[in-house]
C-alpha cells in the first residue's frame, strides 16, 4: 500500500485525497483550521486516514508534520502540496506581513517538508523512490493578476522551487508541478468576474476536477518526467493578457 502526505485538504484538495484513497493509497493530511475535513475522510475511510494539525507558516511545523506523518503511515511515497492562501495585495499596499502570509505556506513550506520528506523516500524501494507534486497557478510566468502580488510573488518561488528540487533529488525521487486554471470558484469570489474568467479560455469552461484527479494521478505513476510545470487550464495561458 502506498502512502502520501497531501497539504491543502480543502476544495480541489479534498478531491484529490478521495481518488488516492480510493485508489488504495493511505494518505495523511495536514491541516491547519480543516479539522472536521480530516474526521470527515477519516469517517469515511477510517484506518488509511491519518492528520497531524500544523501551521505551514513556520519552518519547523512543516518539519515536524512530514516526520509525524511518515511514523504514522510507516513510510512515504508522494508529498502533494496543495496549500495557498489566496488574498489580493495591491503592491501600492503590500507589507511584510502579506509576502509572508503567502510565501511560507506556499514557497517555503513546499522546500521544508520536500527536504524533509526525501530522505524517508530514499528508504523505498526500486529505482524511483518517491514523487513530488506541487500545485502552481497558470498566471505565474505569464500574465499574472493585477492586485494579487504577494500571491504571484510566491507561486513564482514555487515554480523555482520545483525546477531546483528536481535537480537535487534526481535520479530518485521526481519533483513536478500542475499550474492550474479556473478551476473551483473561490469563496466570495465575484461570480460575474468568475464567468469573465472562464469564458477568456479557449474551451471556455472551467478545469475538470476529474481532470486535476487524473493528471495528479499520472505524475505518482510516471517514471521519465521530473522539473514539469504542466499547464492545465483549460487552453488560458495561450490566449494572452489577462487582468
Amino acid at each position: 500500500m502506498r502512502k502520501a502526505i497531501v497539504t491543502g485538504i480543502r476544495r480541489i484538495g479534498y478531491e484529490i485525497v478521495k481518488g488516492l484513497l480510493q485508489n488504495g493509497w493511505s494518505v495523511g493530511l495536514v491541516y491547519k483550521s480543516s479539522e472536521h475535513v480530516y474526521k470527515e475522510l477519516m469517517e469515511k475511510f477510517g484506518e488509511r486516514v491519518y492528520g497531524v494539525k500544523a501551521d505551514l507558516c513556520f519552518w519547523h511545523e512543516a518539519e515536524r508534520a512530514v516526520r509525524e506523518l511518515t511514523q504514522m503511515l510507516g513510510g512515504v511515497d508522494a508529498l502533494i502540496h496543495l496549500a495557498s492562501p489566496y488574498e489580493p495585495t495591491p503592491l501600492a499596499k503590500l507589507k511584510e506581513e502579506d509576502i509572508d502570509y503567502h510565501f511560507k505556506p506556499i514557497a517555503q513550506a513546499f522546500v521544508v517538508m520536500s527536504r524533509e520528506a526525501y530522505p524517508l523516500m530514499l528508504r523505498n524501494s526500486g529505482d524511483i523512490k518517491g514523487r513530488i507534486v506541487a500545485f502552481g497557478d497558470w498566471a505565474t510566468n505569464t500574465t499574472p493578476y493585477r492586485n494579487y502580488s504577494a500571491y504571484f510573488l510566491a507561486k513564482g518561488a514555487l515554480h523555482t522551487a520545483v525546477k531546483v528540487l528536481a535537480k537535487e533529488f534526481a535520479p530518485h525521487v521526481l519533483v513536478n508541478a500542475i499550474a492550474l486554471g479556473p478551476t473551483i470558484k473561490p469563496p466570495d469570489f465575484p461570480e460575474e468576474r468568475w464567468q469573465e474568467y472562464v469564458n477568456k479560455t479557449p474551451l471556455k469552461r472551467t478545469v475538470s476536477i476529474k481532470d486535476v484527479v487524473k493528471l495528479t494521478e499520472y505524475l505518482l505513476e510516471v517514471e521519465s518526467m521530473t522539473g514539469e510545470i504542466i499547464m492545465l487550464d483549460s487552453g488560458r495561458h495561450v490566449a494572452g493578457e489577462c487582468s
